[in-house]
């Protein structure tokens, strides 16, 4: 299966995991990557598939001004241990470029790419949606702007 089309799988089973407040978003494909936004792009949950890897890294992203980026990581990092209470201890919060942090987790791909692949990392791609845009709608209502 191409990648592209990996990733549309993916998405086509993403909003039925969703509970129905959030399934209100925006999405894209760029390249390998899919991405689903509530607010703006720069903040976005990612599928990153890579494939020469055999990799598929999922999270959420803060790529946007370094200010902006480290200011939601800040808001995270208190939150950890709930964070990784629900959604696992391979999840962490780093800090990805000299702007951008991110919290995510690293799926290592024992098939290919599949039908069933897509499903698995839909649900999953759902439940970070699900434990952390709470989170991150408590902070945008904190923070007019």
């Amino acid at each position: 299966m191409r990648i592209r089309d990996f990733l549309n799988v993916v998405y086509d089973n993403l909003p039925e995991q969703l509970p129905e407040d959030l399934r209100d978003h925006e999405w894209r494909i760029r390249w390998s990557l899919l991405q689903v936004y509530f607010e703006k792009p720069n903040v976005h949950y990612e599928v990153w598939v890579r494939r020469k890897a055999r990799q598929i890294e999922l999270g959420l992203h803060f790529e946007g001004e370094r200010e902006e980026s480290y200011r939601w990581a800040e808001t995270l990092a208190p939150r950890s241990i709930e964070i990784q209470a629900q959604l696992g201890d391979s999840v962490e919060l780093e800090e990805w470029t000299s702007k951008w942090t991110r919290l995510h987790e690293t799926i290592h791909m024992e098939t290919d790419l599949s039908d069933e692949l897509a499903a698995d990392v839909a649900k999953r791609l759902a439940r970070y949606i699900e434990v952390l845009e709470p989170i991150l709608q408590e902070e945008r209502a904190a923070t007019p702007g």
